[in-house]
């Protein structure tokens, strides 16, 4: 399949979270899990807002290395992601160095894969005062998360994550 892309996901894209679906589904076009990773460098992950949305901040060699999972995904399912995260306003999509954790088809733990990530951007300076995250896990999720449904149609996550 041509003009594939490697996507890091390390939030509420993953396995088990709410925005899988679009990873899983399919959409008129292609998803394939490949395996987990870490990123190569640190960065910033915290979660932030009243909906408790992760976000990680470009910041390389800040925070802590982020774990997560790496897809390959064709230009349908890349443009429903970047729908999505609002890129490149509100995330925006930027090439990410990841270690691979578990062995899949075609790479060995410790390899180096270039994929893209999604990155705050413009991020409001209090994200810094929060707690660094390596992993954005289910437990946390369940507990916190407001699914877009459920969330104050009135409330600027946006403007609450982003410096004006």
């Amino acid at each position: 399949m041509e003009g594939l892309v490697k996507i890091f996901v390390y939030g509420t894209l993953k396995r088990g979270f709410a925005n899988h679906y679009l990873l899983e589904n399919n959409f008129d076009g292609a998803a394939r899990f490949i395996t987990k990773g870490h990123t190569k460098e640190a960065f910033p992950l915290v979660v932030g807002t009243d909906a408790y949305i992760p976000f990680m901040l470009p910041l390389k060699g800040q925070g802590k290395q982020v774990y997560g999972e790496i897809y390959e995904v064709n230009r349908n399912v890349l443009s429903l992601l970047d729908d999505l995260e609002d890129h490149p306003t509100w995330y925006k999509r930027s090439p990410c160095e990841v270690i691979v954790t578990n062995e899949a088809a075609g790479f060995e733990g410790g390899d180096t894969v270039s994929c893209s990530s999604y990155f705050l951007t413009n991020f409001t300076q209090k994200f810094l005062s929060l707690e660094f995250l390596s992993e954005y896990t289910l437990e946390y999720h369940l507990k916190t998360y407001s699914e877009r449904s459920s969330r104050n149609k009135y409330c600027d996550f946006k403007g609450q994550s982003q410096d004006k």
